[in-house]
């Protein structure tokens, strides 16, 4: 009697054993499925296939599970089932994958750029529909349609919201972008390319309204886009070789503007350090104090 009851749970043990090695394929299938039903989800949402393609591919080399993997896509479905673009949190998933990052490393600075995409949204949909940026967006050689235009400028000023840019100076830049004398007078892409490198100006974090100036009267000057990305550059190189501050490099840049040297030129005069425009070091007339004052500094150290 003894040996039966010992035998017992040993006998309910084996039909429990089959039982999981029946089930273990189906459960195994059930995750598998999630994350094809994720897959399929983000699609259906016009997230965009080609990254997610690549992202799975990325995500299999390195070995993450399916639960990382849709960890990772889940802010560009969010994004998604906001009809806000998604494409920038992809692509900073596919770079962090590239150079190795850990899922649980990147998904704190893919969770920032989902929160900023989302209060970018906002800011744009109501700027979008001033009378002068409609009368920009419907002009025949506007170069891109709305829902482009749209998204692209979401995901300007998003950057500059991951920048630790206040909503109030992106706001400014906008208003300022959105008049009539500039927005009759430049491209969409322009200003997408203005409103992006915003936060890269070395000026902006401190000086914002100097940046804000420098925009503007860029797209005044006739700035294209890729004179505007390389704006950022241009300034720091600038800064670096005069010894100027932002603002007085800012300036220098405005004179020249006003003497009609072209886009090009001014981009090369500031990579050469020549702020005011004129010979290699050139100075603009009235900047020449500051400059002393900012070497005055080096030399002493220097003795």
């Amino acid at each position: 009697m003894k040996h039966s009851k010992h035998m017992l749970p040993k006998l309910l043990a084996i039909p429990l054993l089959l039982l999981g090695l029946t089930l273990l394929p189906s459960l195994l299938q059930a995750q598998a499925t999630s994350l094809q039903e994720m897959m399929e989800q983000a699609r259906n949402k016009g997230v965009e296939q080609t990254q997610l393609q690549e992202l799975q591919k990325r995500a299999q080399s390195r070995g993450l599970t399916d639960q990382q993997l849709m960890e990772i896509i889940e802010p560009a479905i969010a994004l998604a089932d906001e009809n806000l673009p998604s494409e920038t949190v992809l692509q900073k998933a596919l770079e962090g994958l590239s150079k190795g990052v850990p899922a649980n490393r990147m998904m704190p600075v893919l969770r920032s750029m989902q929160q900023s995409v989302q209060n970018a949204g906002p800011v744009v949909e109501s700027w979008i529909e001033r009378p002068n940026v409609q009368q920009m967006m419907n002009r025949p050689d506007a170069g891109m349609n709305k829902q482009q235009f749209r998204n692209e400028m979401i995901k300007a000023t998003s950057r500059g919201f991951m920048n630790d840019i206040p909503a109030e100076e992106m706001q400014k830049l906008l208003d300022e972008i959105g008049s009539g004398e500039l927005s009759g007078n430049t491209d969409p892409s322009n200003v997408v390319a203005s409103v992006g490198v915003f936060a890269e100006l070395p000026s902006t974090l401190e000086q914002p309204e100097a940046s804000r100036s420098l925009i503007v009267r860029s797209l005044k000057g006739g700035f294209k886009t890729a004179e505007i990305q390389r704006l950022p550059a241009a300034m720091k190189m600038a800064q670096q070789r005069s010894q100027l501050p932002a603002a007085s490099v800012i300036e220098g840049v405005a004179r020249q503007m006003r003497d009609g040297i072209p886009a090009k030129k001014i981009l090369q005069n500031l990579f050469n350090g020549n702020v005011g425009g004129g010979p290699p070091g050139g100075t603009p007339p009235g900047l020449e104090n500051k400059q002393n004052r900012g070497n005055s500094g080096n030399n002493g150290n220097n003795g």
